[in-house]
Parts: C-alpha cells; structure tokens; sequence
C-alpha cells in the first residue's frame, strides 16, 4: 500500500493557474497523505516557491501546469532544473503525450505527465511511483536494475544515454544491467538514438525553447492578422470590434477587396511584434546554457522499450 512504502512524505509544489484545479489537486493530495501543499498560480511564484523549499532543507515534488499566463511551461523546467537538477515535475495538461511540445518536456527530464481532467486513480498511481523510486534508492542503493526498470516505467523508451545520466550510472556499467534486463526478457532493443547533447556539460536533457525574434521574451501567443487596405492597419483579428478597424473605425465587409487574412501569426504581449515564425535556441536542464542547433554536440546510443 502507498502508505505503508514512506511515512516521512514529500512536501508537494503545485503550480496551476486553475483555482479549481488547485483546489482539487490539494484534496487528492491530503487523502494521499500530503500535507505539505504550497500551491501558485504563475511560473515566476513558482520558481521562487521552489527555491524557498530547497534552502529549507526540502525536497519538493512539482506539479506544473503546462500552459501557464507568464510563462513557457519548459523555461520554469529549466529554472527549477537549475536549482535542483533531478528535481521531480509531473506536467499536468490536456493536450496528448503525442504532441511534440509534451514529447519535448519529456525528454528535458519532466517525470511524468497527468492527463486534465485529473482523475484520483492516475494521481495516485503517479505517487506510488514515486514513493516506489524513492524506497528502492533508499533501501536497495546495490539493485540498479530495479531503478533502471522502474525510471523506464515512465518513459516507456528511453536511450543508454539519457538512462545513465538520469540514473547517475556510468553507460559502460549501466549496459551490463540492461543486458540482465534483456535476458530477463523486460525490456528490448529498439534502434539507435541520435541526441543533442549540451555544450558545456555534455547534458541530453536539452530543451527547445520559443521566443520573440525582436524582444526575446517568451511571451506571445499565435492568432491571425487582419490588414485593412484602406488605411493600412494591421492588427489581430478581435481588435477588429464588430467587423470595425480599430484604426480608422470603417467596417470590413468584403474579404480581397476591403482586407485581407494572415494567419498562423505570432504575436509578442510585451513588444506587439508580430512575426509568422518565432524564433528557437536549445536550453540545458542541468547547467543552463543556451546555445543554437548549429553549434549542439550530437551523441549517439542505443534505444530501449520496457516490455
């Protein structure tokens, strides 16, 4: 039973910008055996919460929306990855593990992800994961193979890279286990992963962050631009009240003759630039260092599947 695994629990961050969420999140919780609940509504707070808890002396398991008001879901990954490099966030959203934006969190070292609406059983089954992780490493340090078993049973595939550097084992030691877990007949080979690797620390837990190409700030947000012939303006489709420009207030009637439609635009929130494609650099979780595709170290390794 969960319960019986740790009596000494976890203090848990939440950072979600639903009060409801929040709410909900806090009684499944305290029924789990959390008492220890800081919750926030915005990726700044979070950080600092973050920190706070760390120089405390604790170690602070995070719940992290992933779409939040003032922040890029990935830049507070890197931020508290800064501060505690194996911190443990679980991201919380709707949109499908599928989608490249989850698939990227994943592989800059999210735990695990939770599927909104949050259900009782799948938060219970995350924590007893962890609970799990966390007695396996505090009472059998020597059975790498449990650990290794255990961390690919939220990732589902992972590469001889990314597990040895996750696990903290040396990947010349760490393929003797997973050959054990081949015979074993628990996990197979898949293919050869090729990965970037960080500049400075040689790090796989690497980013893809977006930001505006004119102010560098993360937030923006993506829309469609209507530009009105006759006096020029361009603006974002709801400025347009009531089919009004807001520049000149002569209404828009006929699409091709009175104006015309960009869409899939971005727009920034803090500069107001507008750009059809944002621009991108690689972040570090575990140092920080930012740095382009052109000048990323690119590693190769064998990829494995639990089975």
């Amino acid at each position: 039973m969960l319960m019986s695994l740790i009596s000494n629990k976890n203090d848990v961050l939440v950072i979600e910008d639903s009060l409801a969420t929040t709410l909900l999140l806090r009684d499944f919780l305290k029924k789990l055996g959390y008492e220890n609940v800081e919750t926030c509504n915005s990726g700044k707070t979070g950080i600092n919460l973050f920190s706070e808890l760390e120089r405390a002396g604790k170690n602070p398991i995070v719940l992290l929306d992933f779409h939040l008001p003032d922040m890029d879901a990935n830049e507070v990954m890197t931020q508290i990855f800064n501060i505690k490099p194996d911190a443990k966030i679980i991201l919380e959203t709707a949109d499908s593990k599928s989608d490249e934006p989850i698939k990227n969190a994943l592989r800059s070292g999210a735990y695990l992800y939770i599927e909104k609406p949050i259900r009782y059983e799948n938060l219970k089954n995350i924590f007893e994961t962890l609970e799990q992780e966390k007695s396996i490493l505090e009472e059998k340090p020597s059975d790498n193979t449990s650990v290794i078993l255990s961390h690919m049973n939220s990732l589902k595939n992972a590469s001889l890279a990314r597990l040895a550097e996750s696990i903290g084992v040396e990947s010349n030691l760490i393929e003797k286990y997973l050959l054990q877990l081949e015979n074993e007949k628990k996990i197979i080979k898949t293919y050869d992963v090729k990965e970037i690797s960080c500049i400075k620390c040689n790090s796989v837990r690497i980013s893809l962050h977006f930001f505006c190409p004119s102010c560098g700030n993360y937030n923006f947000g993506q829309g469609k631009l209507i530009e009105h012939f006759k006096c020029g303006n361009v603006s974002t489709e709801n400025s347009y009240k009531e089919n009004k420009c807001p520049k000149c207030k002569k209404e828009i009637k006929i699409l091709g003759v009175d104006y015309k439609t960009m869409d899939n635009y971005y727009i920034c929130n803090d500069c107001n630039n507008k750009f059809s494609e944002p621009s991108q650099n690689y972040v570090c979780a575990k140092c920080g260092n930012i740095f382009q595709l052109e000048n990323a170290h690119w590693i190769t390794s064998t990829g494995y599947k639990i089975i």
